[in-house]
């Protein structure tokens, strides 16, 4: 696995990337890094090039110092894309990563061969505001305990924790908390209709965000849904080697 940097017009992003063959790009949840891909790159890595990007005001990428929305994440991942030269790539993307997985879908189709949206939320205003106060207690205090992971998570072990907590304390309150206002503000049923790429919707079944399986799978036109077992909102995590072959197997049809 290696470390990258690449220039582009949202700052220096940072990447892992390993393997070679069919380019696979994953974007990572709110808060994590390229490492929240560590384990599932490993195993993809084997036929596949894999490149796990650090999102601008995340990881060792540059910060953002104004409003990201989610359709300047997707200009950013399509900037990123290109300074790699990839000209066209699978696309897998997680919670605000599935949310721009599904704008680069529908307004940068033809960069994208299939794409892969993972536990994306699909909430209405009102429902975003009734959990307003809980979304800024949960991402504005970026340091958290084994004991306020444990239900978010299969196992929460030591160095996952570490890890965890390095990738919030390098983004930081004000960017984690932007990227939920992005998904606040971001209308994402607008989307799934324009989205024109083979598609596979996954969820976890212990998901908290489950409710938006069914609205992709009948709205995004062709889409695939795929429940996997025994997993919350971070299966790349709960279970990587399960992951991949949901993915693997959809890229190879």
């Amino acid at each position: 696995m290696r470390d990258g940097f690449v220039s582009t017009p949202h700052g220096r992003l940072h990447y892992l990337e390993a393997g070679s063959g069919r380019p696979i790009v994953l974007l990572h949840t709110n808060g994590n890094s390229a490492y929240e891909y560590e384990d599932l790159i490993k195993i993809l890595a084997a036929d596949n090039r894999v490149i796990a990007w650090d999102q601008p005001g995340h990881g060792d990428s540059d910060r953002i110092t104004r409003h990201y929305s989610v359709e300047d994440y997707g200009d950013a991942a399509i900037a990123f894309m290109q300074a790699l030269g990839l000209p066209r790539a699978s696309v897998l993307g997680a919670s605000i990563g599935g949310a721009i997985a599904a704008d680069l879908g529908a307004r940068h189709g033809s960069h994208i061969d299939k794409l892969f949206i993972v536990e994306a939320p699909v909430r209405t205003p009102d429902e975003w505001a009734s959990r307003w106060q809980s979304t800024e207690q949960n991402y504005c205090f970026p340091t958290q305990t084994a004991p306020q992971l444990a239900p978010r998570l299969r196992k929460v072990n030591d160095p996952l924790l570490e890890r965890w907590n390095i990738d919030r304390n390098k983004a930081g309150a004000w960017a984690m908390l932007d990227v939920m206002w992005a998904l606040r503000d971001y209308d994402v049923r607008a989307a799934m209709p324009k989205i024109k790429a083979r598609t596979l919707v996954i969820y976890g079944d212990k998901s908290p965000v489950g409710a938006g399986a069914k609205v992709f799978e009948q709205t995004v036109p062709g889409a695939q849904l795929v429940i996997m077992k025994d997993c919350g909102h971070f299966p790349m995590l709960d279970d990587p080697q399960a992951l991949a072959d949901v993915v693997t197997g959809f890229l190879d049809v």
